[in-house]
Parts: structure tokens; C-alpha cells; sequence
């Protein structure tokens, strides 16, 4: 079966580990493909271009028009050892920012190995960039690990293995943890190109931006156990917000991220809380939204509410 493969290497992975598992996959196929991004770094990645020739230069035009050395996102491929030497620990480094919760600039999406040919793999890899959503076409920046790490959540395998399918192999690295994705090669390797995405995953996808703002945040609330952050619980509940309780402002959807992290995702059923929302939010919404009714909960609360949904989860278990 084809999936992540999650090995949580974060706390001690180093620059030298990186390095170690760069080279691993040079020395098993020969060539080395890292995505990089200079979008939020203009130039950061010059010095070490000048260490690759032209054609081992794969750029990514992401707008229409574009010429390709206009693009900031681009692969270098490796096909020398002595090259993997001279930039392999910078790419290290920056690989490394990824498992940082503040990083907001990921340089490097990640590194692998592929069968395609340098202009195989840029076409099918431009044109995995783009689906049609409800009303349009959109940009679909699946490389991302801030992305990537939530898709076999909104995508079938086969649909999966239409964007990964481009490699052997994958690495990734983000705050949860430290990614691998390997193709099955005694397998029957099954794809379907995602061509035009359903209502619910369009959905998903849209809000998967406030479910990293949540997982950022959250690291700053000392009643949120970090060990039970997990970005995709958090997706869900963003999910069942807009869905379920039809919660559809942003801010009010960031709120209600944050909330069921701070008192449990099932918060709602709180008699405090149910009281509160009726009485504002239901009952006044022109003055009172989402965030301005639960904000007139004294934060003293927080703790009491959240015991007794504990209490309440356990009872319904037991």
C-alpha cells in the first residue's frame, strides 16, 4: 500500500542525519531531486545553484506566462557526488527548519528520487499544480508540507499516487514529524489524476489555512497539551465547525480551532457554553458573532468545562 510513513524523527534529527538520508537515496539510484522554494526568500538559493549546471536546474513556473527562470520554485537535480558534497549540508540545514512550529518559510520542500527524465517530470509535475475547482481553476500547492502532511486525510490513494506517483521516493519534514513516502515496486502501481475536486474536498482544502494558524497558536496556550496536537484532528473539527454548526467566518473558525483544543472538540455540548451562544450569538448575531459570544466566557471557566466533558466522555465510554 502506498502511504506515509510516519517516522517521527524530530527531536533527534541533526543537519548529519539529514545528510545521511540525502545520500542514502543518491547512492541507491544515482540522482538526487530536492525541491526548493526561494518565494519568501528571494535569491537564498543563488550561491548554490552556481554549483549546478543549467540543465540540472528544473524550473516551475507557477503563473501563466512566466518565463522559467521567473519562477522562485524549482528542483536541482544531482548527479554527482562531489556536488552532493559541496551543497548537501546547506540543503540540510534549511530542511531541518521545517520541524520548527514558527517557521513560516519552507525553503525546502522536500527530496527524492524520480524515473522521469529532467522534462518528464516538470510537465507532470506543472500539471498536478492545477485542478478544477467548483467555480474554477485554481493553483494547487500540493508540495507543501504544510499541505502534503493533510492530504491522504481528504484524497483517495489512487488520487495520491496521481501526485507522489512522480517519484520513487519522497521525504518531507514538518513540525509532526519526518515524512517518507516510498513507491511499492512489487505492487501493481495504481493512479487517477485529480482533474476536478468533489464539494467536500474543496472544502478541506480551503481550510487547511486556518488548521495551521490553530496548530501555530495553540503552542501558546499552556492549557493545550502539545503531545495531542495533531493537525489533522484539527482539520476534522474545523470541518464538522463549518459543516455540522455552520460556522463559516474565518475568524470565528480559528476561534472555534482554538477552543476545541483548549476544552475538547466537543465543547459545544457544554450547558454553560450551550447557554452563552444562545443567548448571544443565537439570539443576536448582527451583534455578537462566534468569537464575541464564547469571549464573554470568563477564562477562570476554561478549566471546570473542560473536567466536566472529560467526566462526561468517560461516562460515555464506559
Amino acid at each position: 500500500m502506498n502511504t506515509f510513513q510516519l517516522a517521527n524523527l524530530a527531536p533527534e534529527s541533526s543537519v548529519d542525519k539529514i545528510f545521511e538520508e540525502m545520500s542514502s537515496l543518491f547512492e541507491k539510484s544515482g540522482r538526487l531531486l530536492v525541491l526548493l522554494d526561494e518565494t519568501l526568500e528571494q535569491d537564498i538559493f543563488k550561491n548554490l545553484k552556481k554549483n549546478c549546471k543549467d540543465e540540472n536546474i528544473i524550473y516551475i513556473p507557477l503563473a501563466l506566462g512566466n518565463k522559467p527562470k521567473d519562477t522562485h520554485l524549482f528542483f536541482i537535480e544531482i548527479t554527482n557526488k562531489e556536488v552532493l558534497m559541496q551543497v548537501g549540508k546547506e540543503i540540510a540545514q534549511k530542511f531541518l527548519l521545517n520541524f520548527e512550529i514558527k517557521n513560516d518559510k519552507y525553503l525546502v520542500h522536500g527530496f527524492g528520487t524520480s524515473s522521469l527524465e529532467n522534462d518528464q517530470l516538470n510537465a507532470k509535475f506543472k500539471s498536478s499544480l492545477v485542478v478544477q475547482d467548483i467555480n474554477s481553476k485554481i493553483l494547487f500547492r500540493w508540495y507543501d508540507p504544510r499541505v502534503l502532511s493533510y492530504l491522504d486525510q481528504i484524497f483517495t490513494e489512487t488520487e495520491l499516487n496521481s501526485l507522489l506517483g512522480l517519484f520513487e521516493d519522497w521525504k518531507f519534514a514538518h513540525p509532526t514529524g519526518y515524512f517518507s513516502w516510498e513507491k511499492q515496486r512489487n505492487e501493481k502501481f495504481i493512479s487517477r489524476k485529480i482533474s476536478k475536486l468533489s464539494s467536500e474536498q474543496s472544502l478541506a482544502l480551503d481550510l487547511i489555512e486556518i488548521s495551521n494558524v490553530v496548530f501555530v497558536k495553540a503552542y501558546e496556550y499552556e492549557e493545550i497539551d502539545k503531545a495531542q496536537l495533531a493537525p489533522k484532528k484539527i482539520l476534522f473539527n474545523l470541518y464538522n465547525a463549518h459543516e455540522e454548526h455552520k460556522i463559516h467566518r474565518y475568524s470565528d473558525l480559528f476561534s472555534y480551532g482554538l477552543y476545541a483544543e483548549i476544552l475538547g472538540q466537543y465543547f459545544l455540548m457544554h450547558p454553560l457554553i450551550k447557554h452563552t451562544l444562545d443567548r448571544y450569538w443565537m439570539t443576536a448575531p448582527d451583534e455578537y458573532d462566534f468569537t464575541e459570544a464564547m469571549s464573554l466566557l470568563d477564562e477562570d471557566l476554561w478549566q471546570p468545562i473542560k473536567q466536566d466533558l472529560n467526566n462526561l466522555e468517560s461516562i460515555s465510554h464506559g
